[in-house]
């Protein structure tokens, strides 16, 4: 019996689940946890999605998106917690310290941990989207709302880079399918995605594609976000999601950089690449993770310390 075979025969028998992913969620995170809330609440089950924090704007769209819990009570017992697209406990932030039960771990990240009681990781998955999809719908047989038909859509579109990342693959391109004969509408979901952008975060795009800086092999860009340009355009952080992906559309360049600063002397830092850097490798040497074209990691230091020593190991991955 399969990893996903032993979680299906489990899902069943739970009627109080909570499901939970990483902090700071991206739309494989938010359409995962939100898909698999419709569909067990259709099946009759008691679900709770949680994350540790707010919903990006740009994902307020997706059904359901309200009902997501920042705090895990403690007088309340789960059969299950389902961890989706979170590689540690750790990436729970305050809420793992309320896990008191099952952990079920579904994750298509390389860097996971593993941590759970049943662990289902699949590298060569496109998005824990995906993985959802074949659980629920097709190993369990349980019925798809529409509600979730959109979630799990936004969540492979999202990790695939509109299917235009390495990750895309005939098995995601089939279940999007799918998902859009059960009512998710592609003109839709991208227009809440792509084009609904405020004044503030293009301001903020704006100031940081003026200071865009390129190595001098041309094969490295990096921008920097910093907390007064958030606070000039009146945005959150979570709002500059996404601008990674302007530096890495330059002609020649294979890895892209985005700097935010997030507190004093700390700084997020979202990497991109083309080709077979794997820049997962790079997260990983300052604990963070990902995959070889996407992946992120937190730095501390003052902006400079933090370009100097993550510019330095992307070129030691480029040279080998």
């Amino acid at each position: 019996m399969n990893e996903r075979t032993r979680i299906s025969q489990v899902v069943k028998e739970a009627r109080r689940i909570a499901i939970l992913s990483h902090q700071n969620p991206d739309g494989d995170a938010i359409g995962s946890t939100l898909a698999a809330y419709f569909v067990f609440q259709t099946a009759g089950k008691e679900a709770i999605p949680f994350n540790p924090d707010p919903v990006p704007s740009d994902l307020a769209f997706l059904p359901g998106s309200g009902e997501i819990r920042s705090v895990l009570p403690l007088d309340l017992s789960f059969d299950l917690f389902l961890v989706l697209d979170c590689g540690s406990m750790e990436r729970m932030g305050d809420l793992r310290q309320a896990v008191q039960g099952l952990v079920i771990n579904i994750d298509h990240h390389r860097s996971n941990g593993r941590f759970g009681g049943l662990n289902w990781v699949e590298e060569e998955a496109s998005s824990t989207g995906e993985m959802v999809y074949r659980l629920l719908l097709e190993e369990m047989g349980l019925p798809l709302p529409r509600e979730a038909a959109i979630c799990l859509y936004t969540a492979i579109l999202t990790d695939t880079g509109c299917f235009r990342f390495p990750n895309t693959t005939a098995e995601s391109l089939r279940i999007a399918g799918q998902l859009v004969r059960a009512g998710a509408c592609p003109e839709r979901i991208a227009a809440h995605l792509y084009e609904q952008r405020g004044l503030g975060q293009l301001r903020v795009l704006g100031e940081m594609l003026t200071g865009l800086q390129v190595s001098s092999d041309g094969r490295i860009a990096w921008g920097v976000i910093t907390q007064e340009m958030i606070q000039r355009g009146q945005i959150a952080i979570q709002d500059t999601e996404g601008f990674v992906n302007y530096p890495r559309s330059l002609r020649g360049v294979e890895v892209a950089l985005l700097f935010k600063e997030v507190a004093l002397n700390r700084y997020r830092v979202s990497l991109r690449s083309k080709g077979n850097i794997d820049v997962e490798k790079v997260a990983s040497a300052f604990g963070g993770g990902g995959h070889p074209n996407a992946a992120g990691c937190t730095v501390q230091g003052n902006l400079e310390e933090v370009k100097t020593s993550v510019l330095e190991e992307i070129r030691r991955w480029i040279v080998a």
